[in-house]
């Protein structure tokens, strides 16, 4: 509580602070800008990470002499991943209540790697599901047809989820990409997510998803 209250004494210097500790601040605090720094160094450092990743993979990649197994290191769609560098200057929100209430659904195409030189029929085509709660991914989801679902959770699989802002995604500019409420909640709760949502109820960050739990009161 004191690495806090110090914190937001010197506008939230969150760069000293462990993992733990922003996991802590986003799961249980009540101060909006605290909450909202918080996030925003912990998706940079989820893109420091990945960043990292996939230079040292691209660096061994010549190494290997063996075809290695599909890797599940595909966070989100080609086009999603390449939106990044060419997101507009974030505009800050008039009201960080506001923002953090605001939920949005997206769904788009999501052919896998492994897929993407196959010809017509043979090119097997998959979704891949995000809901926004205020400017980060709460809950991700791809369903492929021949594979078991996949359901992330901010909070418990933040390391496989997509760690960019919706903004940097790009999907509010994409053409029918933006879905309703009730589309995702049927795809979610079809392919297991309910279940999933409750059997790590006191993992999730999302104050959206807490509220739906009744962790945290509206």
């Amino acid at each position: 509580m004191a690495q806090r209250q110090a914190a937001a004494g010197k506008k939230f210097d969150l760069a000293k602070w462990k993992y733990a500790e922003l996991r802590d601040a986003i799961n249980t605090s009540c101060d909006v800008e605290l909450l909202e720094a918080c996030r925003e160094e912990f998706h940079r450092r989820l893109k420091v990470y990945h960043a990292w990743k996939s230079k040292n993979k691209k660096r061994n990649v010549n190494e290997r002499q063996t075809k290695q197994p599909e890797s599940n290191e595909e966070r989100a769609p080609q086009y999603v991943m390449e939106q990044a560098g060419n997101a507009p200057p974030a505009v800050p929100p008039r009201s960080a209540q506001k923002e953090e209430a605001s939920q949005r659904y997206f769904r788009i195409p999501f052919v896998r790697p492994s897929d993407q030189h196959r010809d017509g029929e043979n090119k097997k085509k998959g979704w891949w599901f995000a809901h926004f709660d205020g400017k980060w991914i709460s809950r991700q989801m791809e369903l492929h047809p021949d594979k078991q679902p996949v359901l992330l959770l901010a909070g418990v699989d933040d390391m496989q989820m997509c760690e960019l802002s919706m903004e940097e995604t790009g999907l509010t500019r994409k053409r029918g990409a933006e879905i309703l409420e009730q589309e995702f909640e049927r795809e979610w709760a079809k392919n297991g997510g309910d279940m999933y949502l409750k059997a790590n109820a006191n993992k999730v960050s999302s104050k959206n998803l807490q509220q739906k739990l009744g962790i945290v009161g509206k």
